[in-house]
């Protein structure tokens, strides 16, 4: 997947870790960086929770995102548009 600073992306899975606040799957965010070769890096996620709107940059590996535009192409409600 490449990609370029401000493309949409989702949360393939639950990102989580030392450094990096709890990201549910399925969270949408921004690319804030990239690689040399167009794989995100850090992207900006808004996430609501019991205590309210938590905005924060999570650095992200190769599978922990994928692109809101290739989610989009190959969800069953793509086809109702």
């Amino acid at each position: 997947m490449r990609c370029r600073r401000g493309d949409a992306v989702i949360a393939r899975q639950e990102i989580e870790g030392r450094d990096r606040p709890l990201v549910p799957a399925g969270s949408r965010g921004t690319v804030v960086s990239t690689t040399m070769l167009g794989r995100p890096k850090k992207v900006f996620f808004a996430v609501s929770d019991g205590w309210g709107l938590k905005r924060f940059e999570v650095m992200v590996g190769r599978r922990d995102v994928d692109s809101a535009q290739c989610d989009a192409e190959t969800s069953p409600a793509a086809g109702l548009e």
